[in-house]
């Protein structure tokens, strides 16, 4: 079993190296880096980081549920009460459910420094009251750094691509 994971990986491994294309980072080395906060988005993902990346924008950092606040901090296994230590982990997520939710606005510059963010997108999801509460706060922290914001509500459906599709070219044409 442990040879075949160590085969698995070498050959993820082998892959990834022999996708490898320079041409391609420098290309994209031009593209505005865009940071997608908001709802876990699941299938809205692929909705909103689609168009982003068809405006000619990349996403170099998901802050949200699902994305990069869920794995940022490791829980202390050296702690003399792991469960302590695990609730106090998962306490520190800064989801928008926890009010009120410090933690969130204390990453985002964290983040926009570390991922080299030039914009921020919002995604809420219309039936999620706690995020859509939260997006006044986040907003202005992101312009109080300097940098455009886009505020996105919206749902499953592909009824508002075409709508999006207008404000998220408009949003990446203003950053240039």
């Amino acid at each position: 079993h442990h040879e075949d994971i160590m085969s698995s990986l070498s050959q993820l491994k082998a892959d990834v190296l022999a996708s490898y294309q320079p041409e391609k980072l420098a290309a994209e080395g031009k593209k505005k880096r865009i940071l997608v906060t908001g709802c876990p988005i699941g299938g809205v993902l692929d909705k909103t980081v689609k168009l982003l990346e068809k405006s000619g924008a990349v996403v170099v950092c998901h802050e949200n549920c699902s994305g990069y606040k869920a794995a940022y901090q490791m829980v202390d296994a050296e702690a003399p009460d792991i469960y302590r230590a695990i609730a106090e982990r998962y306490l520190e997520i800064g989801c928008s459910v926890m009010s009120p939710n410090p933690v969130r606005m204390e990453l985002l510059p964290r983040l926009v420094d570390a991922f080299k963010v030039d914009g921020v997108v919002e995604v809420v999801l219309q039936a999620c009251t706690a995020y859509s509460v939260e997006a006044h706060n986040l907003r202005n922290a992101v312009q109080a750094m300097g940098l455009p914001y886009l505020g996105i509500e919206t749902d499953y459906s592909t009824a508002d691509q075409g709508q999006l599709r207008t404000r998220i070219e408009a949003f990446v044409e203003l950053m240039d």
